[in-house]
């Protein structure tokens, strides 16, 4: 999974087949999509490395949206 993280993270992977995360997407029920993240921040509260979560997905809905 963290492969999968960091290759979404990446602009150039986004570039040259970005349809594929979003296709895969695309496939999760509606309650566990990009969208479903009401940014309450209780998983970034305790997250080991610090990530600001709800940012993170924030910024993946947008650029998957279209």
């Amino acid at each position: 999974m963290r492969c999968a993280e960091l290759s979404l993270r990446n602009p150039e992977a986004g570039r040259r087949g970005g349809f594929i995360p979003s296709v895969f997407v695309g496939t999760l029920p509606e309650d566990k999509r990009l969208s479903a993240c009401i940014g309450c921040g209780s998983c970034a509260a305790v997250c080991p490395q610090q990530i600001d979560i709800p940012g993170t997905l924030a910024g993946f809905a947008e650029r998957f949206a279209g």
